[in-house]
């Protein structure tokens, strides 16, 4: 035999009631588990291993599957181990290709296009060697390992740009056609589903009746939907009206996606399941309901979050849409600049928002790194300039470049009871969401986003408990996107686990300190190769692409 981790308090991925007990490991799969002082496991204990690890005192969970990541566009990159603070804590699966990006399918050629497209999330330019997504999951496999499990959905704006060349338009029927059967043709290459950003070109400017054509292509090849909507908070720009008195953006655009979904009978995904700003609070109950009322209707829904209070976009995604068609000529224009402050403290209000709860995440130009971790009100004092302008500065410098971080997502560190309703209802599964490159300060969810819920919301708060938190970031995540023999602790399963202090997991990321190792983690292992210990990364790519079927 391999490997026998003993005396360890499985917590299975399955939701069940953890127990002590042993694991046997035979190449990369789990070969048996039985319960400690049992004649099995007395057994299992007598056997002779190449290598054993004793867990006493630790819990024994699978991998934990990161259900929305962009990591995709950084994977081909043959240095990406840059991300291994993901793998420090605990992640060993990636669902990516989400918000309408993923690297394929794309035309070659047209590297250019491509990289301009996604440029936000990309570490820096790829070379596109492959056409579709077959081939680019071929890719990955022969590129020289891979620091994570890859489970790819297919991006509906990369869809769109491979068939029309271009991305600021709405679809004419003919065109429509041509994306949706580019879209089935990369679902039927590998990818486990499709995924919308409603909030960024094209998405922005597909109707409902659209939408619906790509969700009945999804759901007929019986893959999954996700979908960043048109609305995070109760006031976006994605609608032209003010809801003084009507009905909250949010809600409406959480409505069309679930009509789609009833309609069409897709399986729906609702990513970033989060509420901008502390006016967008209160519309949680209301939004719960929806979903839960849709359920009640047959709709296979679940929603995704990240247990932090900021999320990471462009600077200038503050700007107002016509502002930033025209970007630099509008920030030589002193009346086009008057008009975009006054829209943005209007906006500020409604969302409940300033400019001290933006972070510069990254300057992207030669000598702003000295603002990065700062936010707007601090860079506008060291410029002696107002923090508005100061933020025009950074986006003027850095060519609309410059990436921050947004407090108020959700909650704050003195109210956390959006995402304590959230997290405890059952249809929320676990997410990052988060941009990792390797200049500016990351996201703290790159370091610290499971631990930070096994650590504050299990442990301390107690408002799941741990098997429920396990199962919903392992084995449910496995079973709801179809990923086959992940998830949970069971014979015949790849051995993907994470071996763990439940009395010390922690976030210890802070505001100011973005890029900190977690507490707790000990040992992860991979297909059956221990790739961290002691909380570190050991250097090894042992990832694997994962193929829907």
């Amino acid at each position: 035999m391999d490997m026998i981790i003993k005396n360890g308090m499985i917590v299975d991925g399955t939701g069940q009631a953890p127990f002590r007990g042993h694991l046997s490991l035979s190449g990369d799969r789990i070969e048996s588990v039985v319960r400690a002082n049992t004649p099995e496991g007395d057994a299992l204990l007598g056997r002779e291993y190449a290598s054993a690890i004793d867990a006493g005192g630790f819990a024994v969970a699978p991998g934990f599957i990161d259900a929305h990541n962009h990591f995709d566009w950084v994977l081909p990159l043959p240095d990406h181990e840059f991300l291994s603070p993901m793998l420090e804590q605990g992640i060993t699966t990636l669902v990516s290709g989400n918000c309408g990006y993923s690297p394929a399918p794309v035309r070659r050629g047209e590297d250019d296009l491509v990289n301009s497209f996604a440029e936000f999330c990309l570490e820096r330019p790829l070379s596109y060697t492959w056409g579709g997504m077959n081939e680019f999951l071929d890719v990955l496999e022969s590129n020289g390992g891979l620091l994570f499990n890859n489970v790819q959905l297919v991006g509906h704006g990369t869809v769109h740009l491979t068939a029309l060349r271009e991305t600021a338009k709405r679809p004419s029927p003919e065109e429509l056609g041509r994306v949706s059967t580019v879209a089935g043709e990369a679902l039927a290459g590998g990818a486990f589903g499709l995924s919308l950003g409603l909030m960024y070109p094209p998405g922005m400017y597909y109707t409902k009746e659209d939408l619906a054509i790509l969700a009945a292509t999804t759901a007929k090849q019986g893959k999954i939907l996700t979908v960043h909507m048109r609305a995070l908070s109760r006031y976006s720009t994605s609608y032209p009206n003010i809801p003084f008195f009507g009905r909250p953006h949010n809600l409406r655009a959480l409505e069309e996606m679930l009509t789609i979904g009833l309609e069409t009978g897709v399986k729906l995904q609702i990513s970033h399941f989060i509420f901008v700003g502390r006016k967008s609070w209160g519309t949680v109950e209301k939004a719960v309901r929806m979903v839960e009322r849709a359920r009640e209707r047959g709709l296979a829904v679940l929603w995704d979050i990240y247990p932090h209070f900021c999320g990471n976009s462009y600077l200038n995604v503050f700007l107002p849409l016509w502002f930033q068609e025209d970007l630099s000529s509008n920030l030589d224009n002193p009346k086009a600049i008057r008009r975009m402050k006054f829209e943005l403290r209007m906006a500020a209000r409604l969302l409940g928002f300033d400019l001290s709860d933006i972070q510069l995440m990254q300057a992207a130009y030669p000598g702003g790194e000295q603002y990065e971790g700062m936010n707007m009100v601090e860079i506008g004092e060291r410029l002696n300039i107002d923090p508005m302008d100061a933020m025009l500065q950074l986006i003027r410098e850095s060519d609309g470049k410059a990436l921050q971080l947004t407090y108020g997502y959700s909650g704050n560190d003195e109210n956390e009871w959006v995402l304590d309703r959230l997290m405890a209802h059952e249809c929320c599964l676990f997410e990052t969401d988060t941009i990792f490159k390797t200049s500016g300060i990351p996201n703290p969810a790159s370091y610290g986003a499971f631990p930070r819920i096994l650590g504050r919301f299990v442990r301390e708060k107690k408002i799941m408990s741990l098997e429920e938190a396990i199962g919903k970031m392992s084995g449910r995540t496995a079973r709801w996107f179809g990923i086959p023999e992940r998830g949970e602790i069971k014979p015949g399963n790849f051995a993907d686990l994470v071996i763990f202090d439940p009395d010390s997991i922690a976030d210890t990321t802070t505001r100011r300190e973005t890029a900190q190792r977690p507490r707790g983690i000990e040992k992860v292992l991979m297909n059956g190769e221990v790739v961290v210990s002691e909380g570190k990364y050991l250097g090894k790519k042992s990832g694997r692409v994962i193929r829907s079927a």
